[in-house]
């Protein structure tokens, strides 16, 4: 190689901290306790993040075990060599008054609520748990998880945490359609003639983000399924509700009630692209996702299913290659014996 073309590599190796991308962190990530992701983009763009001394010049600069990362020359940043560890896939059975926020500063969080479940078996005292801890065995800590989408403070049921930020955004894109079950109490009781009108959809107001803004969009909600039910599912007894919805609009069922003048006492999610609360059915207990779970989330392709007949030819079509490198490298060692 060049001398040119050696400067160039070191320089790069400088940069990245002679990281590759295997096994690694992103640079971003390790202050993500403290600051979002765009805040520590900015940093990195200002110069004020150092990894063992070296300015870090890049977001996609990575992270090995030992690395020293400073922010504006402070003392180290504290990030686990852990978080390089695979990602985890976990749906938690919510209890009432836990707030699906990433902001630590607020109590009752579901990030700190989640991390101390793995320190008080069956639960957390004062947050209404009872349920076991996940019974894989993993610490919780092993990779912090953050939740897909959101839950009201004052709904429970169903919510999906991961570490994975790819699975997230097909989650919860509009166009997508990952269709949410919900079990609804409300006050009066909805009619059947409230439930149609329900499903044929509602003019409501909701907040929503338009060109990075957040801004009030008055609009009709889209068909979807409202059945009358009864108290199953963990839903509170006597008549309720049964929504199956396609899209998510902030506070959606609460404001589609609120349009006939029925008050949503009590809201509980069981189901989520079709992942269930199947293996945390009590409050406050979480579970890994299963293989096949992951399958319908997205973080896992789907096995695909091959009849006998693919399976021989395929195991015949990988013997004759086996066969023909065999052959041929029997035939250039006769012609260097030759």
């Amino acid at each position: 190689m060049c001398a040119f073309g050696l400067l160039v590599c070191a320089a790069a190796a400088l940069a990245s901290g002679g990281k590759g991308d295997g096994g690694s962190l992103r640079v971003n990530r390790a202050l993500r306790a403290t600051h979002s992701r765009r805040e520590c983009d900015r940093l990195i763009s200002e110069g004020r993040i150092t990894v063992n001394g070296v300015v870090v010049n890049s977001s996609d600069d990575r992270l090995r075990p030992g690395d020293v990362v400073r922010f504006d020359g402070s003392a180290p940043v504290p990030w686990s060599d852990d978080e390089l560890g695979p990602h985890r896939y976990v749906k938690l059975h919510k209890p009432r008054g836990i707030e699906c926020t990433t902001d630590r500063r607020v109590e009752g969080n579901i990030v700190d609520y989640f991390e101390s479940l793995s320190e008080v078996e069956g639960g957390v005292e004062g947050f209404g748990g009872g349920g076991d801890c996940g019974d894989d065995g993993d610490s919780l800590r092993a990779r912090r998880v953050y939740p897909v989408g959101r839950l009201d403070r004052e709904s429970t049921g169903l919510i999906l945490l991961t570490s994975d930020g790819s699975v997230v955004n097909p989650l919860l894109r509009s166009g997508e359609e990952k269709s949410k079950e919900y079990l609804v109490t409300t006050e009066p009781p909805a009619s059947r003639e409230d439930a149609r009108r329900l499903a044929r959809g509602v003019v409501i107001t909701a907040p929503a983000r338009r060109d990075g803004e957040i801004v009030d969009v008055t609009a009709r909600t889209a068909p979807c399924t409202v059945e009358r039910s009864g108290g199953e599912g963990g839903a509170p007894a006597g008549i309720g509700l049964r929504f199956v919805l396609g899209e998510g609009r902030n506070r959606q069922i609460r404001r589609m009630c609120a349009s006939l003048g029925l008050e949503v006492i009590a809201l509980h999610r069981v189901s989520f692209a079709g992942v269930t609360l199947e293996g945390c059915e009590s409050l406050g207990s979480w579970v890994s996702l299963t293989e096949q779970e992951e399958v319908l989330i997205g973080a896992r392709r789907r096995k695909k299913e091959r009849t006998p007949e693919e399976v021989a030819r395929r195991k015949a079509k990988k013997a004759a290659k086996k066969e023909k490198r065999r052959t041929e490298r029997d035939g250039r060692g006769l012609g260097e014996w030759y």
